[in-house]
């Protein structure tokens, strides 16, 4: 038989509606496991005023139980014919006593056991219990209590509809009694009684309910396009749909104006307006421009004027707030903004985003510098100091459009005669915002991002606010992938530990270093290897590669991909094969790793070790010199050509020699050996 259970309530938040449809599902789906209930499906619905489950062939009876468990030996569940502490731990992991054991024989001796044989109850009788405990026990974000009930729920349940075939499931939760009868959409439906899950469906979509999530969402796309005109296209993201899916039973989209003189203002602005505070659907031209139109999914199902005019209204007062905020940010200069950064507190130990502008251009300079931009550096650092200075003014500061932090500093500074690329910078500098996101393209905003970046980091971690497991309040690890990913689009060659150092010297200077400084540099460049790794391998490159690059050196991003992408592609060209081979035999000979071994030519026995040792000379400086001018591919090549020798070497030598000497000399002319192959990646971790 089907069953059919809905949980009715006052309008939810529409973000709790399909995390709460999910988990409803699993704790039913858990609870019918449990209770050896067999079923063939269960199916999901919902509305900002209901949760809904249909579970198809539901058996009519639990399955028996009949099982045996098998404990310890019986050596090991007695001691001197009393029960030892494993004996006793399986009496109480099953909540028996003694006299329900039993000894079994198996081939491998005798074990104690208890055997259970449970009668199945009929489905009806255990239903009411299992659907009381799954609306106790669903959760949200949050909760309310409601009139006198201790129950609490995201919002008050209004009517528990429960029924398994034709008959009602009868419980009570505190005053709510289940029943055969469900409410249609709040406006435009009426309650009604169901005598099975076909009969609902059809009443609740006569009642005007769309309870399939999927197929709101797609009435919602399908009324917008109908709405536009020839020349028009909304603009539609995933998260403003899947929001307004959730937020109405029956869609009905209306196609609102609003004065073309709110288009003086920048269109991102109207458009966080409509997404972001009103739900609604910016329409623009084939180009892009803003249109003063917007469409509103309304809750209903049909066109109505006051819901027009109404949504209209409440939108032109917040244009109106926001073409005043403009309007007033551009009568105050961008420097005098900047000034008005000392009362604003970036963090508590790190003192104020002023002070913290001041660290990030001592970072930038040092950028400039290194990165030979100094013919720039008047326009980066004009982008440093400006970057900013849009947090105190009325668009921002008023926490109203805080999404156009960057975006309205660029404006502003268009407006204000800035010169193109800084305005640019002062919007880009704040990318990527999240994983995907555009990267910085001009240099203003590619250092002005990164000097910024690394502050944050070393900053934080230099007063203890290092994240910990899942907690990452201050989005350090974004903060790291940001700095990894700016460094790999824009090829930056820069010395990490350079970077954090110059970046710890700013802290000093303005005494806020409360983590002992080498601490906070090892801690900074492991956190960043890190990034690193997780960077490395969504390229798509193996992590075994990865990690023989990194864990030899992590401190140029540039370099170390460039290694792996070379390693990747000579092992796509089975070019690597042999030279790894030898890599790993060398380096399970030797036992201990020492960068400083001295050979001494006069303790040479064989031939070979002379020719060995005098190609191997002669390659490693020539590899030097490729690895200086990061020409990674001819470095290999030189390694591979000194494969044949090594081999030759282990036919016609035995390392380990009864002359302790002898034997110590030829362990340190592989050590030699190794240390080359070891100069730019653990060769021997590659699988």
């Amino acid at each position: 038989m089907k069953l059919l259970f809905e949980i009715g309530m006052e309008e939810i938040p529409a973000r709790f509606l399909s995390q709460a449809l999910t988990d409803l599902k699993n704790n039913f789906e858990k609870k019918l496991k449990n209770n050896r209930i067999k079923y063939e499906g269960i199916k999901t619905y919902g509305t900002p005023r209901r949760l809904v489950l249909v579970v198809d062939e539901v058996a009519d009876m639990q399955e028996d139980l009949d099982e045996l468990n098998i404990g310890p030996s019986r050596e090991r569940a007695y001691k001197d014919g009393e029960l030892s502490k494993a004996g006793e731990g399986f009496l109480n992991a099953y909540k028996i006593d003694e006299s329900q054991i039993e000894i079994v024989k198996n081939d491998k001796g005798e074990y104690i056991a208890f055997k259970r044989f449970v009668k199945g109850e009929a489905t009806e009788k255990i239903l009411p219990e299992i659907l009381k405990e799954l609306v106790l026990e669903e959760t949200f974000p949050k909760s309310m209590k409601w009139s006198d009930k201790t129950i609490r729920f995201a919002r008050p349940i209004e009517w528990l509809l429960a029924l398994y075939g034709n008959n009602v499931v009868e419980f009570e939760i505190e005053g709510i009694k289940s029943s055969n009868k469900s409410k249609g959409h709040r406006f435009f439906g009426k309650e009604f009684e169901v005598s099975s899950v076909e009969d609902y469906l059809n009443k609740i979509r006569e009642n005007n309910v769309i309870i399939d999530i999927s197929e709101r969402r797609k009435m919602i796309e399908e009324m917008i396009n109908k709405a536009l005109l020839e020349d028009e296209k909304a603009d539609i993201d995933e998260g403003l749909l899947a929001e307004v899916t959730n937020l109405v039973e029956h869609p009905f989209a209306i196609v609102g104006t609003f004065s073309e003189d709110f288009l003086e203002v920048p269109q991102e602005v109207l458009i966080i307006s409509m997404k972001v505070h009103q739900r609604y659907f910016p329409i623009l031209d084939k180009r892009g421009k803003l249109l003063p139109k917007f469409i509103v999914i309304r809750n209903g199902i049909d066109f109505s004027q006051n819901v027009k005019e109404g949504n209209e209204k409440v939108l032109s007062a917040r244009l109106a707030d926001a073409r005043f905020f403009y309007q007033e940010d551009l009568k105050i200069p961008l420097d005098q903004n900047v000034e008005k950064l000392k009362t604003v507190v970036f963090q508590k130990d790190l003192g104020t985003m002023y002070n913290k502008v001041k660290r990030t251009e001592k970072i930038a300079e040092f950028l400039i510098g290194k990165l030979k931009y100094n013919y720039m550096k008047a326009d980066i650092l004009r982008t440093v100091k400006l970057a900013k200075a849009d947090l105190v003014s009325n668009m921002i500061g008023e926490k109203e459009f805080t999404k156009l932090q960057g975006l309205m500093g660029s404006k502003y500074a268009m407006e204000r005669g800035e010169e193109i690329g800084v305005a640019i910078g002062i919007k880009e500098h704040y990318y990527p915002r999240f994983q995907g996101d555009l990267l910085p393209s001009g240099i203003e905003g590619i250092i002005t991002g990164l000097s910024d970046r690394t502050d944050t980091l070393v900053g934080c971690f230099g007063v203890g606010l290092v994240p910990t497991g899942s907690k990452d309040p201050f989005a350090l690890r974004r903060t790291a992938l940001g700095i990894v990913n700016i460094i790999i689009n824009a090829n930056i060659n820069i010395s990490l530990k350079e970077l954090v150092n110059i970046s710890l010297d700013a802290l000093q200077a303005d005494q806020v270093l409360k983590v002992d400084r080498a601490k906070v540099e090892t801690d900074v460049l492991e956190f960043l290897k890190q990034r690193m790794i997780n960077v490395f391998t969504d390229m798509k490159y193996r992590k075994d590669i990865v990690l023989a690059v990194l864990d030899r050196d992590a401190d140029n991003i540039t370099n170390a991909l460039e290694i792996v992408k070379v390693i990747s592609e000579k092992l796509a060209l089975n070019k690597l094969g042999e030279l790894l081979q030898v890599a790993k035999r060398v380096t399970n000979i030797i036992t201990k790793g020492n960068n400083n071994v001295t050979v001494k030519e006069k303790l040479f026995k064989e031939e070979i070790e002379k020719t060995l040792y005098e190609e191997a000379k002669k390659i490693g400086e020539e590899a030097e010199k490729f690895i200086k001018e990061n020409e990674y591919a001819d470095y290999f090549e030189k390694m591979i050509s000194l494969v044949p020798t090594i081999d030759k070497y282990f036919e016609a030598v035995i390392v380990m020699d009864e002359d302790i000497n002898i034997r110590e000399n030829r362990i340190n002319q592989l050590t030699y050996i190794k240390n080359l192959f070891d100069r730019i990646a653990y060769l021997n971790k590659i699988d």
